[in-house]
């Protein structure tokens, strides 16, 4: 039996850049649907592909009818992954499904909407699923493998950069390359709040510290914004400030002299 790519589908996702972050993995009902069309499943770097068996005379696929649906859950590996995905637009109790029902033509980013949360991998409910409908793919004029993209957004939370110093009076501010991110001081007194603030104090009671929040929310993401400087009495003290990780949940402690 001679086989071909049918479809693939990759999982995008703008934080995850490892190929182990996510595990796509069919639906019980779908594995033996493809095993019962002779469909092969491979996995790939980035999601996952479908094989299907070619007639030999004219090197078509076999048709598939209204029944032929795909369904395939796309699971976390960590906490991580759930933290950093924006689900505001889904709700309570439901989770994100990515469809090629309604697909422009040559478009390859599946439509998405939701459906009621369901699946469990690894001890982590599913992130969402992926529907792909057998006969809105047209096979008349496959010459390509059908692409798939599910892209998932990033949660956006804003930046703070704590700076601790033995110094009693720190002048320092922060900028960066053409303004990608700017910074308010948060004034330090005896009326805040902030938990790693008093944490700080207590257990380096002789320091001194600044505050600098993000004014805006700044999305997860694995490239890194680069050139954001420290600058101390007008001189650069460190020209490239690390970003927060994720698991950091926005926030950065740097000791300076």
């Amino acid at each position: 039996m001679e086989y071909r790519e049918f479809f693939d589908i990759e999982v995008v996702h703008p934080v995850l850049s490892e190929s182990n972050d996510v595990v796509l993995v069919p639906k019980n009902e779908t594995r033996k649907h493809l095993s019962n069309l002779g469909f092969v499943v491979k996995n790939t770097e980035k999601g996952i592909k479908i094989l299907a068996p070619m007639f030999r005379r004219n090197g078509d696929f076999q048709p598939l009818s209204e029944d032929d649906n795909f369904t395939f859950y796309i699971y976390p590996t960590s906490d991580v992954t759930q933290e950093v995905t924006d689900f505001s637009e889904i709700d309570e109790g439901n989770m994100i499904l990515f469809s090629n029902q309604d697909l422009p033509e040559n478009s390859q980013e599946l439509i998405s909407s939701q459906v009621v949360k369901e699946g469990i991998f690894g001890g982590y409910p599913a992130l969402g699923s992926i529907q792909i409908i057998g006969h809105k793919i047209n096979l008349t004029s496959l010459e390509q493998p059908i692409k798939f993209k599910a892209v998932f957004g990033a949660k956006s939370i804003k930046w703070k950069y704590y700076f601790v110093s033995n110094t009693e009076d720190i002048d320092i501010s922060l900028e960066s390359r053409d303004n990608q991110i700017s910074f308010n001081e948060v004034v330090v007194d005896e009326n805040i709040t902030d938990q790693i603030i008093n944490s700080i104090q207590l257990n380096f009671p002789n320091t001194q510290v600044k505050i600098f929040e993000s004014k805006d929310l700044v999305p997860y993401s694995n490239k890194p914004i680069k050139n954001i400087k420290l600058l101390q009495n007008g001189d650069v003290l460190i020209n490239h400030l690390p970003n927060p990780r994720a698991e950091q949940q926005g926030i950065q402690i740097i000791k300076i002299k």
